[in-house]
């Protein structure tokens, strides 16, 4: 299987994952230079608040989804009928414990506003389900165009509706943008139920079957995005019942640049995770092991000059898209810039190992990396604040990936002289696909 000319027909899935930096340029130049700090720190709790279900409900019923659709089997109409009905049986409960906690995670995050805003969660969820679904069915037939204009609707369209409300008078509140991501969110789900008809037309009655087929694989690979969730999310919530939203806004301000991270990790998934569970089902180990070697040669050279602009140009960096607010965190952001090796190497170990179904193995790690981040928190956050933060994330980070790496090679072996030899794999796919 040859990485490049997959590359070559997935561009549309590369565009479609530079859609949240589109949408961070925005949320940067038109929210969060305007928006009051504490505004901020609060829609931040409450946007964590709703991607933790969000993703929770993904490893828990979506991910099960993609792994044994993308394997082309027979009784792929019942799997999507099983994941449909888990999804939203636990989005339903998720939304019902929101509403009824609120009252407590508020004191203890220090911000008496999440207290109303927390009763918006539900219609986020709402909002947001047939877009989550349908984006994750879309993936398991490589359908990246359709996933493009899907996540395009959300992206895209909220930064259209940042402008609006800057025309008017600006954002002034979290609940200003609250209401943009339910507009936005919904439109995405209608564009995602459209491209997905035909992958919709089947039986809804869950079959008891699929259900524990589901379950089996989604107990291990919920526990594992619980960790996931856990490190990249703790953060914020740490630093709120330490110091407050104030805080949070402060260090978020700079957490924002990590979307180029997060956009890497899921350009990775959505190759190496179909790939690696096509590819095993056929026992086809050696072009695996090309796949795995390349995802890391590609993604390295390419995050190289985002590695650089963070440590030599963080100054004028935050700078220029603050307007001289949130200078504080220029080390914050030279710090986070080490993600830039270790991004790579994570993304395709864990979903590697996903996609060969050792959902087990990845959930062992997964308590491990609860561990190490719950100390890393605990320890940094309350002497350091903002940087204890970042300290944090990025040792759980090193430390998650060196792991995974070390029971990737268990199953599919490979030495960094093997990953190094493969630059001539991205000058042969740079020249062929750009130099005439």
């Amino acid at each position: 299987m040859e990485l490049g000319k997959h590359l070559g027909k997935g561009i549309w899935g590369i565009a479609d994952k530079t859609l949240p930096a589109v949408y961070g340029l925005g949320f940067v130049l038109l929210v969060i230079r305007v928006l009051p700090e504490e505004e901020f720190g609060n829609f931040v709790l409450i946007q964590e608040i709703f991607l933790i279900i969000s993703g929770l409900a993904m490893g828990f019923a979506l991910q099960p989804m993609v792994k044994y659709v993308a394997e082309d089997r027979p009784d792929s109409g019942a799997i999507i009928s099983a994941a449909l009905f888990l999804n939203l049986v636990f989005v339903i409960l998720c939304s019902i414990v929101s509403v009824v906690g609120r009252g407590p995670v508020s004191e203890l995050l220090n911000s008496r506003g999440l207290n109303t805003l927390m009763l918006y969660i539900p219609a986020l969820l709402l909002a947001s389900f047939a877009r989550n679904f349908t984006l994750m069915l879309l993936q398991t037939r490589f359908m990246m165009k359709e996933i493009f204009w899907t996540d395009a609707a959300h992206f895209i369209g909220a930064v259209g509706l940042f402008a609006v409300f800057a025309h008017n008078g600006g954002i002034e509140t979290a609940m200003d943008m609250i209401n943009i991501n339910l507009i936005s969110l919904s439109a995405s789900s209608l564009v995602g139920l459209f491209f997905s008809r035909s992958l919709l037309r089947t039986r809804w009655r869950p079959q008891p079957a699929s259900v524990r087929l589901l379950l089996d694989y989604g107990r291990f690979s919920l526990g594992s995005v619980v960790s996931y969730l856990f490190y990249t999310k703790a953060d914020s919530f740490f630093l709120s019942a330490f110091f407050g939203p104030v805080q949070v806004g402060v260090y978020n301000s700079v957490k924002v640049f990590l979307r180029v991270f997060e956009t890497v990790t899921q350009v990775i998934a959505m190759f190496v995770l179909p790939a690696a569970s096509l590819l095993s089902s056929k026992g086809d180990y050696q072009s695996l092991k090309a796949v795995t070697e390349k995802a890391i040669s590609f993604t390295t050279i390419g995050l190289m000059p985002v590695f650089v602009l963070f440590v030599f140009f963080a100054e004028w960096l935050i700078g220029l898209l603050y307007g001289g607010r949130y200078l504080e965190s220029v080390p914050l952001l030279r710090v986070f810039a080490l993600l830039s090796f270790i991004t790579p190497l994570y993304g395709v170990a864990t979903h590697t190992i996903l996609g060969l179904g050792h959902a087990k193995v990845g959930f062992y790690l997964s308590v491990q990396l609860l561990v190490v981040s719950l100390v890393f928190y605990a320890v940094c956050v309350p002497v350091w604040g903002t940087l204890g933060a970042t300290i944090g994330y990025v040792g759980t980070s090193l430390i998650l990936t060196w792991a995974a790496t070390r029971k990737l090679q268990e199953y599919v072996p490979f030495t960094l002289r093997e990953i190094l030899s493969r630059t001539n794999d991205v000058r042969s796919f740079i020249q062929s696909r750009f130099v005439r």
